[in-house]
């Protein structure tokens, strides 16, 4: 199991990457501010490599959510779009092909990828884990809370 998170402390800006979490029984030392976070691990974590709650700030609210590289995903948009628009005069076929296209990349990459676990609270994304079926989607009602 990976975790990866941004340091708490205010006016630090790492972004925290730990794998395996399992490892890290001490807590974790930021690389920038040399601050060390807590880190407790439940027996779920340990025995099941199943996120029932945060390691680092105990929230047990998580979400899942497809684990998407956002850049990727708005590249290809751009890319595709880019083209439509050149070739829309010339080529009617081909303008609404490569958005097609893009439509189809889109969605061949979205269900290769797999999924990550993310705490409300602190944001920690967990890669690497066992299913949680009490686990949903980001519920934007349950965000506002935190």
């Amino acid at each position: 199991m990976r975790v990866r998170f941004d340091c708490p402390k205010e006016g630090c800006v790492a972004l925290i990457e730990l794998e395996p979490l399992q490892s890290a029984t001490g807590g974790i030392e930021c690389p920038r501010c040399r601050t060390r976070h807590l880190v407790t691990l439940s027996e779920d974590i340990l025995r099941n490599n199943r996120v029932d709650a945060c390691a680092l700030c105990g929230c047990r609210e998580l979400f899942i959510r497809k684990d998407f590289p956002q850049r990727l995903g708005l590249g290809i948009v751009v890319v595709a779009a880019v083209i439509s628009f050149l070739s829309y005069k010339s080529n009617l076929l081909l303008s609404w092909g490569v958005l097609a296209a893009a439509v189809v990349i889109d969605l061949a990459i979205y269900f290769v990828i797999g999924t990550v676990t993310v705490c409300y609270a602190c944001r920690a994304e967990y890669r690497g884990t066992a299913a949680n079926e009490s686990h949903r989607g980001f519920d934007l009602a349950q965000s506002e809370k935190y």
